[in-house]
C-alpha cells in the first residue's frame, strides 16, 4: 500500500474504537469500521473493473463521500471530487475533460449529466485482496478554472498527498481530541486538509448536514452543538457568519485561506484560546504550502508565513532570476507535494511546471510557476503583493477570466467579451459585445448554465463595441477601471419583499429594500446569495438553488418561490 492509504490502516491500529466518521444522520463510525468499510469498497471496485482512471465523486459531502474517496484511493483508482451544485452542463465537459471511467453515486445509477457513464453504488461492499499502490500514481484530480476556457485537472498523486498529510497536523497543533469539520465544498483542494489531519492524526471527522453548509446561524449552531475543535474556510465565509455571543468555547483552531486575508470583519472571532490561522497553497502545490498559525488581529497586512517542511519558495524577477530578500517577485514553489501536472494538458503543465535553479543550492529542481507575487519579511515570513496575470479571486475561489469570456463567447450574438473584477465592490464585471441588442438578464441565463455560481458575473454590460487597444485587442485596463451597467434597465418598478424576506435580503445586500429587483446590483454577492437562500429555504422548506437564483436573481423571483409553495 502506497504512504497515503497506510495513514488509514494506522489510524484504524492505533484507535480502533476511536470516532473516526461523525454524521449527525447515521451512527458513527470507529475508525476499526472505517478501515473496513473502505477496504470492501475498494474491493467492490476491483470486481467492477474500475480499479484504475478516473471516478466521478457523485455523492453528497457526508460518510459515502468519505468512503468513496478512501475506497478509491485503496482500489488506485484516481478520485474526481466536484461539486454536483455546479451546471449539469460544466459537469459533464469536466467528466468528457478528464476521461472518467465511472462514477460513483448513492444508488449505482448513472448521473442524469453524464447518462451513459458506468456507475456503482457507494454503499458497494466485497471482499478480497488490494493492489499495492505505487507513491507516484495519481490519487486525486481537483479542477480549477482554465485561462483557455476549459477546467485544468490538477492531478495529485499519492506521494505529494501523504507528504501533506505528515506536515499539516503538526503545524496546525492537531491531535486525536480534536473534532473536525467537514466543511468544505468538494470541488476545493481544501477537503482534503479536512481529511488528511484526521487521518493522520486519528481525529473525528464531523461531518456537515446540507441545511449548515453556508454561512449563518445555522452553520453557528452546529459548532456548538457539535462541539467543533478546528475547521478551515475563507475569510469570506468567516465574517459572513456572526460569531455568536457564547463565544463557542470548543472551538479552538480556524484556518482562513483561499483569499487575502483582512482581520477587521473578523473581529468577533478572535477569542482567548482560539488561533485563526492564515494559510496559503495553491493545488499545484498539494493544497498548503505556508501557514501563520496565529495571527495578530491587528496585522496590515497579514502574511501568509512560513513555509511547510519540504515546501521550498523561490522568489524570481521576470527575467527568472532571484531577488534578495525584503524585494518583490514571482513565487515559485518546489519540494515535497507538488502537482504532476495537469491531465491530457502537456502544454498547460510545460508552461506552469518550470525547472529553476534554487538559489540556495544552486541545484535545478522542479517548481510550480504561482503567478503570486510575494515578498519574504525580515521574520522569515512571506506576504502575498498580487498576481502577475488576469486571474481573479473571489472570495476564495480561483477564476480565470478565459473561462467566463469563453462561455460567454459560446452564446451566438456575443462577438467578444471581457471579465474585470469590481474590487471596490468584490464582484466580477463582464463587459460583452453584441450588435443584436442582447439583454444582460439573457446573457446571465445562458451563463448560469455553463459557470458554477461563482463564476457568474454580477454585473453585465452589452453594448456594439468594446475598447480595444492600437493593436486591436480589448482594452483590459479600460473596462477594469468603466463602471458597469445594470442587468435592469432604469426605472424598473421595484417588488416589495414581505418580512422577514426583507430583511434577509437587507442582511446580504447592505439595501433596506430591492429598489430595482436585481439583487446583485444593489450589493449581493454570491455568499450574501447563499445565506439568503439558506434562510429561505429554511423558514419556507423551499429548494430553490444557487444556480437558478444566479440565472434570475430578483425579488420576483423570490417572491414565485414562496408563492409556488404555498399553493
Amino acid at each position: 500500500m502506497s504512504a497515503l492509504t497506510r495513514l488509514i490502516t494506522t489510524a484504524a491500529d492505533a484507535r480502533p474504537d476511536g470516532v473516526a466518521l461523525d454524521n449527525r444522520d447515521s451512527t458513527s463510525w470507529t475508525w476499526g469500521r472505517l478501515d473496513a468499510e473502505t477496504r470492501g469498497f475498494a474491493a467492490a471496485l476491483l470486481d467492477a473493473g474500475f480499479a484504475e482512471g478516473p471516478l466521478l465523486l457523485a455523492v453528497a459531502p457526508g460518510t459515502d463521500w468519505v468512503t468513496a474517496l478512501l475506497g478509491a484511493w485503496r482500489a488506485g483508482a484516481v478520485a474526481v471530487p466536484f461539486d454536483a451544485g455546479h451546471p449539469p452542463v460544466r459537469l459533464a465537459r469536466l467528466a468528457a475533460g478528464c476521461r472518467a471511467r465511472a462514477a460513483i453515486t448513492s444508488d449505482g445509477t448513472a448521473p442524469r449529466w453524464a447518462p451513459t457513464l458506468p456507475a456503482v453504488a457507494a454503499g458497494a461492499r466485497s471482499s478480497g485482496d488490494l493492489p499495492r499502490v505505487p507513491g507516484e500514481a495519481a490519487a486525486c484530480l481537483f479542477h480549477t478554472s482554465g485561462s483557455t476556457g476549459t477546467p485544468k485537472p490538477v492531478v495529485l498523486s499519492h506521494r505529494a498527498l501523504a507528504e501533506r498529510a505528515r506536515e499539516m497536523p503538526t503545524a496546525a497543533s492537531l491531535t486525536p481530541a480534536d473534532r473536525i469539520a467537514q466543511l468544505t465544498s468538494p470541488a476545493f483542494d481544501a477537503v482534503l486538509w479536512e481529511v488528511l489531519c484526521a487521518l493522520a492524526t486519528g481525529a473525528t471527522l464531523v461531518t456537515v448536514p446540507a441545511a449548515a453548509r453556508t454561512p449563518g446561524p445555522a452553520l453557528v449552531r452546529f459548532l456548538a452543538e457539535q462541539r467543533i475543535t478546528a475547521l478551515t474556510c475563507t475569510p469570506s465565509q468567516l465574517a459572513a457568519t456572526p460569531a455568536p455571543a457564547s463565544g463557542l468555547p470548543d472551538l479552538r483552531l480556524v484556518v482562513l485561506g483561499g483569499e487575502t486575508l483582512h482581520p477587521g470583519p473578523l473581529a468577533t472571532w478572535f477569542a482567548p484560546g482560539r488561533r485563526i490561522a492564515n494559510a496559503y497553497g495553491p493545488t499545484e502545490a498539494g493544497i498548503e504550502a505556508f501557514l501563520a498559525p496565529d495571527i495578530d488581529p491587528h496585522a496590515a497586512p497579514v502574511p501568509i508565513g512560513r513555509p511547510l517542511p519540504g515546501v521550498v519558495p523561490i522568489i524570481l524577477d521576470p527575467k527568472g532570476q532571484p531577488v534578495p530578500d525584503g524585494e518583490t517577485g514571482e513565487l515559485h514553489l518546489s519540494g515535497t507535494g507538488l502537482a504532476d501536472g495537469y491531465l491530457h494538458r502537456p502544454e498547460e503543465s510545460a508552461a506552469a511546471f518550470l525547472i529553476v535553479t534554487d538559489p540556495s543550492t544552486g541545484q535545478a529542481v522542479r517548481a510550480y510557476r504561482t503567478g503570486d507575487r510575494v515578498r519574504r519579511l525580515p521574520d522569515g515570513q512571506y506576504t502575498f503583493i498580487g498576481r502577475t496575470d488576469h486571474q481573479l479571486n473571489l472570495h476564495g475561489v480561483r477564476l480565470e477570466p478565459g473561462e467566463i469570456e469563453a462561455r460567454a463567447q459560446d452564446h451566438p450574438e456575443v462577438q467578444a467579451a471581457c471579465a474585470v473584477l469590481d474590487p471596490d465592490r468584490q464582484q466580477i464585471a463582464l463587459h460583452a459585445e453584441t450588435t443584436t441588442g442582447l439583454a444582460p438578464a439573457a446573457l446571465r441565463r445562458h451563463l448560469a448554465e455553463h459557470l458554477p455560481s461563482a463564476a457568474v458575473p454580477a454585473r453585465i454590460t452589452c453594448r456594439p463595441q468594446l475598447p480595444r487597444t492600437a493593436s486591436g485587442k480589448l482594452d483590459r485596463h479600460a473596462l477594469a477601471n468603466e463602471p458597469p451597467g445594470s442587468d435592469t434597465p432604469p426605472g424598473t418598478a421595484g417588488t416589495t419583499l414581505p418580512e422577514p424576506l426583507a430583511t434577509w435580503w437587507h442582511d446580504a445586500t447592505g439595501t433596506p429594500a430591492p429598489d430595482n429587483g436585481d439583487f446583485y446590483a444593489v450589493g449581493g454577492d454570491s455568499l450574501g446569495a447563499l445565506a439568503l437562500l439558506a434562510r429561505l429555504n429554511e423558514h419556507y422548506d423551499t429548494d430553490l438553488t444557487v444556480a437558478e437564483f444566479t440565472a434570475d436573481p430578483t425579488a420576483a423571483h423570490l417572491l414565485r418561490t414562496i408563492e409556488r409553495r404555498s399553493r
